[in-house]
């Protein structure tokens, strides 16, 4: 039986935490044995853990390289996954501001691993082509929701005359870009478009003083089941600044409803099928993907949502216990410092 402990520094995660319900699943107990360490920010040297895997979700920085390299120095024999939930070439963009210093530092944590696991395609890409990280340390997994309820939700009728209700969800932060649609709601009226957003975070103040003289916009607090509002809506947008891959824009697919999504890192993935992906900027842009949907059969498009995303969980399950197979016979790629390292270049 393999043990696994997964490095976490933030219990109120979201979808990092809901992710981790994975690892509780029958098809990954019959193989393996999980905990979760918590590793408080300002630790620098790491603890000697008796596990097989260690799986660190804990975003990468300078500060915490020196942790990193004694993980590695003090856990020889482990085999060590980072999972990145944050980092992607929208993040790089919008919060970076020197991006040769950002990726210099992303190649030399690098080195502390056995394989970076990305969240999405287009975020491998980004890591291989731009960062410089060997693609052989490069795996894409999915991330995991455990809404699977979601799949009973019956598939929405067209809506005819009715307004189009939209529905948005997640932490209320500047990222996620929820004030601008909210002043995309200014262009409608409420016998047009109706806008529903839950969640908290920093900017819920913000979001309910700028929806006051708005009857169609309501701004609700946090919400542990999303399916009730998502059997109400006609289709679900996500106006993201940058999104290493969208949680929110799976369990959309999954409970039918078609899914408007920013033209940014993960989430054009998502909308292949039953999405429509565009730029979502600015209210401007908001507006504009809104008037889109109001002459569009959103109700076909969830049923091919949720066709695209039948196999999600399956495919997921059968990655992590590959990675757990390969772990019971391998040989540790232990860690030594005179690795070659192209600052310049690829990891190797």
């Amino acid at each position: 039986m393999i043990d696994i402990v997964h490095l976490l520094d933030d219990f109120a995660m979201g979808g990092v935490t809901r992710a981790l319900t994975l690892f509780d699943e029958p098809a990954i107990t019959r193989l393996a044995r999980s905990r979760v360490s918590p590793i408080q920010p300002s630790v620098r040297l790491a603890p000697k853990i008796d596990a097989e895997i260690i799986v660190d979700h804990i975003a990468i920085s300078w500060s915490r390289l020196s942790f990193l390299a004694s993980l590695r120095a003090r856990n020889r024999k482990a085999r060590i996954f980072h999972v990145e939930h944050s980092y992607t070439r929208g993040f790089e963009g919008h919060e970076v501001t020197s991006r040769a210093r950002f990726r210099i530092m992303i190649r030399i944590a690098a080195r502390m691993f056995d394989k970076i696991i990305c969240v999405s395609d287009a975020q491998r890409a980004w890591f291989e082509n731009e960062v410089g990280i060997a693609p052989e340390r490069l795996d894409v997994i999915h991330p995991w929701t455990d809404r699977i309820d979601l799949f009973n939700l019956p598939p929405n009728e067209k809506r005819g005359h009715r307004p189009l209700h939209l529905l948005a969800y997640g932490r209320y932060a500047k990222v996620k870009n929820f004030a601008e649609l909210v002043v995309a709601m200014r262009s409608f009226r409420p016998s047009q478009v109706r806008l529903t957003l839950f969640g908290d975070g920093p900017q819920r103040d913000l979001l309910t003083a700028l929806a006051t003289d708005l009857p169609h916009v309501d701004v609700l607090g946090p919400l542990d089941d999303p399916s009730v509002l998502l059997e109400l809506c006609d289709a679900v947008i996500v106006p993201s600044r940058y999104e290493s891959f969208g949680l929110v824009a799976t369990e959309a697919r999954m409970a039918a409803r078609a899914l408007i999504a920013a033209d940014v890192d993960g989430l054009p993935e998502q909308a292949r099928e039953g999405g429509h992906i565009a730029p979502l900027g600015d209210a401007q842009e908001i507006a504009e993907a809104i008037s889109w949907a109001l002459d569009t059969n959103l109700a076909q498009m969830g049923v091919a949502g949720r066709r695209s995303v039948k196999g999600h969980h399956t495919r997921i399950l059968h990655q992590w216990t590959q990675l757990i197979r390969e772990t019971e016979g391998a040989v540790p790629d232990t860690f030594s410092p005179k690795r070659k390292f192209a600052v310049g270049g690829a990891v190797t």
